[in-house]
């Protein structure tokens, strides 16, 4: 009975560590979000700046410049501050993530500098900050995937999808404001556009549906955004590949989306906080005993039996009593029970990550057989999807199984 004491300690003890590694690792979610934060609004400023060919924004994008490189600093600072220790959990996988993060960031000096010699396109700068930008989402992503307490886990899923959304909508007002910058815009331009908005508007349902006790705070946000305008730019941009875009709208569109972007971002800080909250207060839930209304012989209010436990351990080599022994067995019951439940609570909120690692995998398959981009690689899937009336996580299942026999473009 001693084993079954001390074992039932370090359980606790194991639940208690890990729920601590999961707070520093919302801690380092919290930090990567601000850092993607001032990436995006400098690359939508970037973009205006090679759309105009130098002549807009060049002390604005030298402030969004600044804001970026203090950001990364705080992000690097708070790497040092763990480097020595196991502080994140399921640290494989993380720190993997943070390597692969830190080799994109370290092209940005010499993206800046292509940006400031106008030697790129506003499609390549693009292109570039956004591999950067998602080396860095899917840091986020691999957070919510090892996250092993339900509900933080499921707040974690909602975090991820609120940032890609706003990823998305960070794309849209990149290519939305080179467009308008250079007075016009391609069918091609159009057609990445309304992929993106598509996509935000998937993510932001998906951030909803995981954002329990949100709903509130989100519906009260979105009242304050200026999506009328922004729907009403987005008709001029959207029809007018046959007729010169006003330049002029440009700082509008920028603006408009900046601040729509800027309430998703207060949003991503609220919740973050929210789940080192429910972190918090999860590892005093736990420190607080195995079962707070479980009563050991003797006593007449309930106790603190993980305290108990401890204290009765030592002393344990003489046996116990049956009514010990019958407190011991309950206690193991509820907690076989309690763990059997978050197991299977927790495989529910990871089928939605998932599908997106399937349909990410099924993107990247028919990008390199077919030679496709991303949006039309997208297309293809959706467009299986309803002519089979299957889901597009089945279709890209599908693709996956097919990988070795599809012909490359």
């Amino acid at each position: 009975m001693n084993n079954v004491l001390n074992y039932l300690i370090t359980a606790r003890r194991c639940e208690v560590e890990e729920l601590q590694r999961l707070a520093r690792t919302c801690e380092l979610v919290l930090t990567v979000g601000k850092l993607i934060h001032c990436l995006q609004q400098e690359r939508g400023v970037s973009n205006i700046y090679l759309g105009s060919r130098g002549e807009r924004d060049a002390a604005q994008r030298q402030e969004r410049v600044a804001a970026s490189e203090a950001a990364q600093q705080e992000f690097n600072a708070w790497l040092q501050s763990t480097e020595h220790d196991n502080a994140l959990s399921n640290g494989a996988r993380l720190y993997t993530r943070i390597a692969f993060s830190l080799h994109a960031l370290a092209g940005l000096p010499q993206l800046r500098a292509d940006i400031s010699a106008l030697t790129i396109t506003a499609a390549q700068s693009y292109e570039r900050f956004k591999t950067l930008v998602g080396a860095l989402l899917a840091l986020v992503f691999e957070a919510a995937d090892v996250a092993v307490d339900p509900q933080i886990s499921r707040l974690l899923v909602a975090l991820f999808n609120l940032m890609q959304g706003k990823e998305f909508a960070g794309r849209e007002r990149a290519a939305g404001a080179a467009a308008f910058a250079s007075g016009k815009i391609t069918r091609e331009q159009e057609q990445t556009i309304e992929y993106q908005i598509e996509m935000q508007e998937q993510a932001l349902r998906r951030f909803e549906s995981f954002a329990e006790g949100f709903r509130n705070e989100w519906t009260a946000m979105q009242a304050t955004l200026p999506l009328a305008e922004l729907e009403r730019l987005r008709r001029k941009l959207l029809t007018s590949h046959e007729r010169p875009l006003d330049a002029e709208l440009a700082e509008d569109w920028y603006r408009c989306c900046s601040l729509r972007m800027d309430g998703l971002h207060q949003v991503e800080i609220h919740l973050a906080g929210y789940v080192q909250t429910q972190c918090r207060d999860k590892i005093v839930e736990l420190q607080k005993g195995l079962d707070d209304q479980a009563l050991l012989p003797g006593q007449q209010e309930p106790v603190d039996p993980l305290a108990s436990l401890e204290s009765f351990a030592p002393g344990l080599d003489a046996g116990v009593g049956p009514h010990l022994a019958h407190s011991i067995v309950d206690i193991l019951r509820t907690q076989s029970e309690r763990l059997q439940n978050l197991t299977q609570e927790l495989a529910t909120v990871r089928e939605s990550l998932e599908e997106r690692k399937l349909i990410e995998r099924a993107k990247g398959v028919l990008m390199m057989k077919q030679g496709l981009n991303e949006e039309s690689a997208y297309r293809l899937l959706r467009k299986h999807a309803m002519n089979q009336n299957r889901r597009i996580a089945e279709v890209a299942q599908a693709i996956l199984s097919l990988t070795e026999i599809l012909p490359d473009a």
